[in-house]
């Protein structure tokens, strides 16, 4: 796994983790709610596993029933965000394309439906589509402008960012995660959420850009939101551990970097599946950092432990070629 790949995917599922709970609330639903049900669980993949059966036996009900679209549809998109959690991503594909179509059939006023497409732009993005991705996220964008809501055009802008860095377009990252960032910090009906969101996807697009000292700042701040925010043990805050762990490291900040990126990756392997390419992908630059700080013993471990889990992970939804997997490795 090369280093770009690794960092996109860590820096996309840590957005799609913030949008776990952001999109419950866009729903409709209580992204609050939601976070407090996934505390209670063990954080374990098959807690996940879980509550994907769980959510399958709602749709499976709310079908039996004749709901109406936007219900199924609403079903469906959580379905899709727990199987990204849990790294099933053509299941994850099919229940968020299921979500899109259900709410364009319904017919509603084009919210649900934006929140619907981003999501899935995002899913796509990890999974290297993004030629789709780019298609659903400026649909969204669109719909979002008619309404004319500056909130919801601020996260599509966000979207969009998270996207951008996956195509290593960091510029353009950068640059509308900024401009979301601006938005989220003046808007009172941002979430917490949205501003985590925003600063972890400016932040490693600066640092990827040889900024890294500014990339701090950004990730000290959205972390210390999460932290303030969401429960202890919540996804987000371990990948932000994980990350300003990086960015202390390419900033040559090496005792700082270390305490972050394992605290990181220990808090990581607790949520996510101990084959989760996300996972892998941060034990890959822990142990490029140990390497490189003379730590041989650790950093042998560590890649034990990858090598361990490449051969049960399941990489066969993403495209190589033209998608993540095809970036050449940073120097």
């Amino acid at each position: 796994m090369n280093m770009r790949f690794a960092v996109q995917l860590i820096v996309v599922f840590a957005l799609s983790a913030c949008f776990l709970g952001r999109g419950t609330a866009q729903n409709g639903g209580d992204a609050s709610q939601l976070l407090r049900n996934d505390a209670s669980a063990d954080g374990s993949k098959q807690s996940v596993l879980l509550q994907i059966a769980a959510v399958e036996a709602h749709a499976r009900q709310a079908e039996a029933a004749h709901s109406e679209d936007a219900v199924l549809g609403r079903i469906y998109a959580r379905l899709g965000l727990y199987c990204r959690e849990a790294a099933q991503w053509g299941r994850s594909e099919a229940a968020t394309e299921r979500s899109v179509a259900l709410f364009r059939r319904s017919g509603e006023p084009g919210g649900e439906l934006a929140v619907a497409l981003s999501q899935l732009g995002t899913l796509h993005a990890a999974m290297g589509k993004f030629r789709e991705a780019e298609k659903e996220e400026q649909e969204a964008l669109q719909l979002r402008e008619k309404v004319g809501d500056r909130l919801q055009i601020a996260r599509s802008w966000d979207d969009i960012a998270a996207i951008s860095f996956a195509q290593h377009k960091l510029g353009r990252a950068r640059d509308f995660a900024r401009k979301a960032m601006d938005e989220f910090s003046v808007n009172p009906r941002a979430i917490p959420l949205d501003r985590i969101s925003a600063g972890y996807g400016l932040a490693e697009a600066l640092c990827l850009l040889k900024e890294c000292a500014s990339a701090v700042r950004y990730l000290k701040e959205a972390l210390d939101e999460a932290k303030a925010t969401l429960p202890p043990d919540d996804l987000p805050i371990a990948i932000g551990e994980f990350l300003l762990g990086f960015a202390y490291w390419k900033s040559g900040d090496m005792s700082n970097a270390d305490g972050f990126m394992r605290t990181g990756t220990d808090a990581m392997s607790k949520r996510l599946d101990w084959a989760h390419p996300s996972y892998l992908a941060a034990l890959t630059q822990y142990a490029k950092f140990l390497k490189q700080n003379r730590q041989v013993e650790a950093a042998n471990l560590v890649e034990r432990r990858i090598r361990q889990a490449e051969t049960v992970v399941d990489y066969s939804a993403i495209q190589s070629g033209q998608g993540a997997f095809g970036f050449a490795g940073l120097k």
